[in-house]
């Protein structure tokens, strides 16, 4: 199939559940391309990326100098005006409209698309149902969490729902969260935000005491718990190493935090780091720690795909019984899960693994085992692709 990508930024390190997909698709035989709102503003990028090179559009944000250019045959169309005939923000519905012309003339310079999927389903996604309308092409979207939990505007995300011909969502608890709190009746999926298992081998030397964590320095990441367990374990006489990967808003915060505690030789940040530094880091780790907690604007994560990653080279993680997490990872078995917002139940999970290196072990080969039977890329593209083609197929 020809299917065009419809994202906010692209490339970017925190989405690489994007890239995995369009590489798994690209390496299948479809024909992907990516329609970006912004360019990335980072250094750094995936090795797929430059591997596929995928053609890839930039758009922009409309201002309201961009308003004359509605005044197109790409607005002024019987199906992309009934799309957009509903009640709200005449300057919402004027926005959505420009960046789906934009797509449009994107879509138009490349060639045919058989499927435009969009990741997210935030308030201005309403442009891709506005140009698969005006194409006469199915859309499809995954809705992950930022924009459904953090304030969102419920009748908003209910009707860019609507809009789709169906929704992914990357897990029951979604799911359940859509059709309960939201009330969206669109057909829905679950396929999990996944990784590529084979590219992370097995860890065979870690480093001693080395704790890591790889995650945006956001409030839903929960890193101060980390760092308040981590000046626990040195109170108690641990000789420990934490690790973070990772940049954010609150990296000034986190790091005060560090200076308060007193654990400066005890912490590192280690900010954005390549591919090839993100696998030694993961190989090194005894411990991978994401104290995920549920942030103020109620925003979470979900499923975090480095979580998958760290199962996947055999590192034990200790995370939260926030959200879906306790959908991967099943407590005691193939990691451990504390409650969220408590430092003292993070350091006693992570002392007791520190100290039982067999028990680690287990959970480690454990986790391995559910990412690749369960959380592979492999398996979760070949559900997309029954997705794209049951709506291509309407």
């Amino acid at each position: 199939m020809d299917i065009l990508y419809f994202v906010g930024k692209f490339p970017t390190l925190s989405e690489s559940f994007v890239i995995n997909e369009l590489y798994e698709l690209d390496q299948r035989g479809h024909d992907v391309s990516v329609f970006s709102l912004r360019k990335p503003d980072e250094e750094i990028t995936h090795d797929e990326v430059q591997e596929m090179d995928p053609t890839i559009h930039y758009g922009e944000i409309p201002s309201f100098s961009s308003f004359p250019e509605l005044l197109s045959r790409y607005v002024l169309n019987g199906s992309v005006l009934r799309q957009a005939a509903f009640i709200d923000d005449p300057r919402y519905n004027a926005k959505c409209l420009h960046i789906g012309k934009q797509l449009i003339e994107a879509i138009e310079a490349e060639g045919d698309i058989d499927l435009i999927h969009a990741h997210f389903a935030g308030e201005n996604r309403l442009a891709v149902t506005h140009a698969a309308a005006y194409l006469d092409i199915p859309c499809t979207v995954t809705a992950h969490a930022i924009e459904i939990f953090s304030d969102p505007n419920v009748q908003r995300v209910r009707r860019v729902c609507s809009r789709f011909d169906h929704v992914i969502v990357p897990s029951e608890y979604n799911k359940r969260y859509l059709r309960e709190e939201i009330d969206v009746e669109t057909e829905m999926s679950v396929v999990p935000a996944t990784t590529d298992v084979e590219k992370f081998e097995p860890s065979s030397d870690c480093a001693s005491g080395r704790l890591l964590t790889v995650a945006r320095l956001v409030e839903k990441k929960g890193h101060e718990y980390a760092i308040d367990a981590v000046a626990q374990l040195v109170e108690q006489g641990y000789d420990v190493e934490y690790h973070i990967v990772g940049s954010g808003e609150r990296e000034e915060f986190l790091r005060e935090r560090v200076r308060e505690r007193g654990v400066e030789a005890y912490v590192e940040f280690l900010g954005h780091v390549s591919d090839e530094r993100l696998n030694r880091e993961l190989q090194e780790a005894e411990l991978f720690v994401l104290p995920c907690v549920i942030a103020s604007d109620g925003d979470r994560d979900v499923i975090p795909v480095v979580l998958k990653e760290a199962m996947a080279t055999e590192t034990a993680c200790v995370s939260t019984t926030v959200s879906a997490i306790p959908e991967m990872i099943t407590d005691g078995h193939d990691g451990i899960l504390v409650e969220p917002n408590n430092a003292q139940e993070v350091a006693k999970a992570l002392g007791e693994l520190l100290d039982n290196p067999s028990r680690r072990e287990r959970l480690a080969k454990n986790g391995r085992g559910t990412v690749e039977t369960k959380f592979d890329i492999q398996i979760a593209v070949d559900e997309l692709e029954e997705i794209f083609t049951s709506v291509t197929d309407k």
